[in-house]
């Protein structure tokens, strides 16, 4: 659902300058402010979906729209940050971005008044956006850093769980403000979490390439229609299941997705050790497509279960391999144009389907399933000789 930031760049090194068991505490405590800023203020409106359109008689266009305002306020939010790195540094700025997390989420119990929702997801997308790039800057040069990637999973997780059992005895705003106390929960684990030290100047800096070549451009294709395909499998996935059976169903499949998560970013990482990021890249982009073609074809919870677990287990090794590629170009500032391209992705990708979604879900899921197989030929076009 990674932004690395969703994305900053992790190198490791053997000396962190600090005891084992500060840099432990470190990255126990920037994993869970990205459980609380990732996991559950960005991503649980997918679990919820179902009950508010069921409870609220929200038509679908608006849920679409919904999601977007999130979308674009997490784009905003990176493009702010990118413009002025100092803020990823900035722990007043981390403490008052949680603050404003948990705020929009209570704010969408107050009504059904849709601008409101869109205001609060506008304020959330901004506010996760802040809490990940600072919880990444925090453990860059860990040699643990990766395990921090682990808490998206967990508050995927952890939120799916938390609307599978909820789900049936309570209403959709009483799951809201259940949802803004488990935020709280974590963030008050992350919320000692020191800045990170500033990033040294680069030694082959003159050795960089000031213009982007034609791989540049094809991975950065591939990445923006990764952000387009992915978002709306991310958006729609627990809904669509939820609507082919129980009601228990879809926040089962966001468990999943959520548990599969966890240890996607360790994988794929030890992977990257025997392959390259390009031929990876291009293997996770059609286990991702394969995800979303399924529960187009094929009804039932066994189809669900698959399509879960491989989109858990490719989204945030997608990010890991594409910023790794992208590292290989020699281009300045890769990773915040590569945000940026995702981003509008994902602003774009829940819009592209709302004319899709009049009878059901099946059509916007065979339109993710082709974009990603085509970013998928992008990535493979990438490989370096």
């Amino acid at each position: 659902m990674t932004t690395k930031g969703d994305h900053v760049n992790l190198p490791t090194r053997t000396d962190t300058g600090a005891p084992p068991r500060h840099a432990r505490a470190t990255v126990v405590r920037a994993a869970a402010g990205l459980a609380a800023a990732m996991g559950v203020g960005r991503f649980v409106y997918t679990p919820l979906l179902p009950l508010m359109q069921e409870q609220t008689g929200l038509a679908p266009s608006d849920t679409a729209l919904v999601a977007t305002a999130n979308y674009l306020g997490y784009f905003l939010g990176a493009i702010a940050l990118a413009a002025h790195p100092s803020g990823a540094r900035s722990r007043a700025l981390f403490r008052s971005s949680i603050l404003a997390l948990i705020a929009s989420e209570l704010a969408m119990i107050i009504g059904t008044d849709v601008r409101l929702w869109l205001a609060a997801r506008v304020v959330a997308g901004i506010a996760s956006a802040a809490v990940f790039v600072y919880c990444a800057t925090a453990v860059v040069g860990h040699p643990s850093a990766g395990v921090t990637f682990t808490g998206v999973g967990v508050g995927i997780a952890t939120s799916g769980i938390l609307v599978m059992v909820l789900g049936p005895v309570v209403s959709w705003n009483v799951l809201w403000a259940a949802a803004a106390a488990m935020t709280a929960g974590y963030a008050a684990i992350a919320w000692s979490l020191p800045p990170g030290s500033p990033p040294p100047l680069a030694h082959n800096r003159s050795r960089m390439r000031a213009s982007p070549s034609t791989r540049w451009w094809t991975l950065g294709a591939c990445y923006f229609l990764e952000g387009l395909g992915y978002i709306i499998l991310g958006t729609f996935l627990v809904a669509a299941v939820s609507a082919g059976g129980a009601q228990w169903t879809g926040p089962a499949a966001w468990v999943m997705v959520g548990l599969a998560a966890i240890p996607s970013p360790l994988l794929w990482a030890k992977a990257l050790r025997r392959w390259s990021a390009e031929s990876l890249l291009a293997l996770a982009l059609v286990l991702q497509a394969f995800s979303a073609l399924l529960p187009a074809l094929v009804a039932g919870p066994v189809a669900a279960l698959i399509a879960a677990i491989l989109f858990g287990g490719t989204f945030m090794g997608i990010t890991l391999l594409a910023m790794d590629s992208a590292l290989g170009l020699g281009i300045p500032r890769a990773a915040a144009a590569l945000t940026a391209v995702y981003g509008l992705g994902q602003i774009l990708g829940p819009l592209a389907v709302t004319p899709m979604l009049g009878d059901g879900f099946r059509a916007a899921f065979v339109c993710a399933a082709a974009v990603l197989v085509v970013a998928a030929l992008l990535a493979g076009a990438t490989r370096r000789r």
